[in-house]
């Protein structure tokens, strides 16, 4: 939490006592002639609003607001534009997927022939010179048979220089023959505890392919080790495209110490212009952060901790995700006997959750099938039965699956869904791996967003950045379609599941800050709360639904500071 804010703000009300901002203190800055939404209770919309210190002094009309103007007032006339709060995303990996930028990306290309040539264009990068290693990210696997990447694919770009790429899910990855070699990895190797080395299946031979942290972590452990100089290039870069998408605030999902120590370093240096909450890795999914030396990492985690760095939430994954058949399914996917895994027993979920919540920790998980979200349940209803309802404010993300009797249980628990809704539409994913995998009667039931919000669920939306885009817009408007916003795939993905525009943009300010611990003050335009604000070039509600995703952000503000502004 923002401790140096909220005392601010506490000052501020005791110095305007029985005249809270009133007309005798003028305005460091005034916006007019908007159509400023509010989205306070009322879903009010205004046409100015004053701001003094980083708060929100006024917020009325264009007369109400003149008369906390003087003469050092900045005064900033709208000219109708839409004003609103700016964004929360409540799921990212900014240092993470940030340092991934600055390597060798695959930039959401369908085709093999231009992902090939992007990762060639790697060969002669400073990095591949100076580490002897193309590590590539964001590859599209989902136009490949099943998911199903072979070595010879990176092999062709060259079999002397080890190449590891990781896939845009984040749950799998691809290496050339080289560093499949230098990892000691071969027909003989067996897979790791919770993850799969695909093998051909006439030869035995690896694939390429490895499936879920524990196999990708046996190239990226002898890769070389990213600098902390890398990592704080990574956190502005990432911190760069937020503020250039409207978002102020962010869920650091499944962070390490070093990622930790980023946002902490960025903050002691005045840099960190984000409020961060910092989830910690637990587990043996080995993403982020080391099992061994977690309960270390954890009792010492106070030391990362900044007015705008909250600490005090844990990752947990529940289990993998349905391409590679690692996703936890309550049906087994077609043609197998093979349900998934769950890297928890329900037990030792059971007390895991229990543990955390005892001890004020925010959970956030990753569930992507619908035993992994039926079971993430479970265990936050044992966790009430022992320790009974906290103000924790756990949470699960993706929810690509629920089963229909659980969707209910969402507002009963007081468990906020975290969707990332840009996944909803029917790409490669869903048609050409997870249709022949489930078949097309679960596949219309996935990702049902507006099954929960009708049954009262908390409805939040986050990115997984660089999974899909930073983007709020886009998911947005994905969410409200049910369709492609490029339009490069036709069709709907389960249109009775949409979610009007208010709801969603909800999601992302109101919502979320709510989810974060935030909504005293940031989330909304209201009297004595942050200036975190947004200026858009066009009216979201004067626009075709199918324009949403195109708007641009003209200016970002954070504590009334411009941290954006398109040139």
């Amino acid at each position: 939490m923002n401790t140096s804010f909220i005392t601010k703000i506490f000052l501020l009300l005791i110095f305007y006592a029985g005249d809270v901002f009133s007309s005798g203190h003028h305005a460091d800055k005034v916006f007019i002639n908007g159509s400023i939404h509010t989205f306070n209770q009322e879903l009010t919309v205004v046409t100015a609003i004053a701001i003094q210190d980083g708060l929100i002094t006024l917020v009325g009309t264009n007369e109400e607001i003149n008369r906390s103007i003087g003469e050092m007032t900045e005064v900033i006339d709208l000219k109708g534009k839409m004003m609103m709060p700016s964004f929360h995303d409540a799921h990212s990996h900014p240092v993470w997927s940030g340092v991934d930028q600055l390597k060798c990306v695959v930039s959401e290309s369908y085709d093999i022939d231009i992902m090939q040539a992007q990762l060639k264009e790697c060969l002669s990068s400073e990095l591949t010179k100076e580490t002897g290693w193309i590590v590539g990210t964001q590859l599209n696997i989902g136009v490949f048979p099943s998911g199903n990447v072979d070595k010879s694919f990176l092999d062709k770009i060259s079999k002397d220089i080890p190449i590891y790429v990781d896939a845009e899910d984040g749950h799998n990855g691809v290496a050339n023959s080289k560093a499949l070699e230098i990892a000691g990895i071969s027909k003989e190797t067996p897979n790791p505890e919770n993850g799969i080395i695909e093998k051909d299946p006439l030869t035995g031979e690896p694939s390429g392919t490895l499936r879920e942290p524990s196999a990708m972590n046996m190239v990226k452990s002898i890769m070389p080790k990213d600098s902390d100089g890398l990592y704080d290039k990574g956190l502005y870069f990432a911190q760069d495209l937020a503020h250039s998408f409207g978002i102020t605030a962010s869920i650091a999902a499944s962070v390490g110490e070093r990622h930790m120590a980023t946002y902490k370093r960025a903050a002691d240096r005045g840099d960190l212009e984000l409020r961060i909450i910092t989830c910690l890795e637990f587990g043996d999914t080995l993403f982020s952060q080391d099992p061994v030396t977690f309960e270390e990492v954890y009792r010492n985690r106070t030391q990362y901790s900044d007015s705008r760095i909250n600490v005090d939430c844990i990752k947990i994954f529940i289990d993998g995700v349905l391409e590679g058949q690692t996703g936890a399914v309550l049906e087994p996917y077609l043609g197998t006997d093979n349900y998934g895994q769950l890297y928890l027993e329900q037990n030792v979920l059971n007390a895991v959750v229990t543990r955390f919540d005892s001890e004020n920790i925010q959970i956030h998980t990753h569930a992507i099938g619908d035993r992994a979200v039926r079971s993430t349940l479970d265990a936050f209803e044992y966790a009430i039965s022992m320790n009974g309802k906290t103000d924790n404010r756990h949470h699960i993300s993706h929810l690509q699956m629920i089963d229909e009797e659980d969707i209910p249980r969402f507002s009963e628990l007081g468990v906020a869904a975290n969707f990332q809704a840009a996944w909803a539409l029917p790409d490669e994913y869903i048609t050409e791996i997870n249709t022949p995998e489930l078949g097309i009667e679960r596949v219309n039931r996935m990702y049902p967003i507006g099954s929960v919000f009708r049954a009262n669920g908390l409805i939040v939306g986050g990115s997984d950045w660089a999974v899909s885009t930073m983007n709020p817009l886009v998911a947005i408007e994905t969410a409200v379609r049910r369709q492609d916003p490029d339009d490069r795939v036709s069709g709907f993905l389960n249109k009775n599941e949409s979610i009007d525009l208010t709801e969603m943009l909800k999601a992302y300010t109101t919502n979320a800050a709510y989810l974060m611990h935030q909504e005293e003050y940031t989330g909304s335009i209201e009297v004595g709360k942050a200036a975190d604000l947004i200026i858009l070039e066009k009216n979201l509600y004067n626009i075709a639904v199918d324009e949403i995703s195109e708007v641009k952000v003209l200016q970002t503000l954070l504590e009334g500071k411009t941290v954006f502004r398109l040139e």
